[in-house]
């Protein structure tokens, strides 16, 4: 497969001020992750696995360091198009769904639609075809107190592929689901991923979770201690430490999505 990687990051880091204090939750952290790759980012709380997603989620700017996303640079946006490249190229998935509760099913997926200036009826097109892709196309019009926590994420997900994302982020996922629930979310990502095309990085504790993926990188200190399975489908392996190969937040007004600040965990 040819073309920029979905996502390419050299030497990230990200400090914070907590009560006059620098705190470095990413210390020089460098990945490649190739087009329709499918990785897992593990390690325990406060390790920096979250921090590090909402920098490759285009959520939050890294302190120092070079990241691109499907080949363009971030450092070279102004918020307002980096507001625009995750609206068109991120999905997210969150552990706590972050729906609108007022809303029904069908409107809450076709939600990142409105920014791109879709009319109504592609829209809501659009967002029926992605809740049917994920076994939802009874529930269109259920507002999220109608369902279950299984079919909240689902309708999650649904919304993260509504706008054919090159990258969908998966933080925590299974985080608030029980095991049946949680395994036939995974069972979904790992359908998507095998349809190809499309890079799923999965964020998660759990080592169960996390077999799920072809690729394990391990946190640990705001650095990568351990990069399990190389990035095959799109140029070779990856570098671990080396070169380019290698907030919680509620809906964004902006894009659809979630927005928020990083955390250190």
């Amino acid at each position: 497969m040819t073309g920029p990687a979905a996502i390419e990051a050299v030497e990230l880091t990200r400090r914070y001020q907590l009560d006059g204090v620098a705190v470095e939750a990413l210390r020089g952290v460098s990945l490649r992750i190739g087009r329709g790759e499918f990785a897992a980012v593990v390690g325990p709380s406060g390790s920096g696995k979250s921090t590090l997603m909402h920098l490759l989620g285009c959520l939050d700017r890294p302190s120092s360091g070079v990241l691109k996303v499907n080949g363009v640079d971030i450092s070279r946006l102004s918020d307002g198009e980096l507001a625009e490249l995750r609206n068109r190229t991120i999905g997210f998935v969150f552990q706590s769904f972050h729906l609108l509760a007022r809303t029904t099913a069908l409107d809450n997926v076709a939600l990142p639609l409105v920014y791109r200036g879709l009319g109504r009826a592609e829209r809501r097109a659009r967002a029926r075809a992605a809740l049917e892709s994920v076994g939802l196309g009874h529930r269109l019009h259920h507002r999220p107190s109608q369902m279950s926590g299984g079919e909240q994420q689902r309708v999650a997900i649904a919304r993260a592929l509504v706008g054919e994302p090159k990258v969908l982020l998966a933080d925590e996922p299974t985080g608030n689901l029980d095991t049946s629930n949680g395994a036939e979310v995974m069972a979904i990502l790992d359908r998507l991923n095998e349809a190809g095309g499309m890079a799923v990085v999965l964020v998660t504790h759990e080592a169960e979770v996390a077999a799920h993926a072809r690729r394990q990188i391990h946190v640990r200190d705001g650095v990568i201690e351990r990069d399990d399975g190389p990035s095959q489908r799109d140029g070779g392996p990856s570098e671990q430490d080396g070169g380019p190969s290698e907030r919680d937040g509620g809906p964004s007004e902006r894009d659809g999505g979630p927005s928020g600040q990083g955390g250190g965990s």
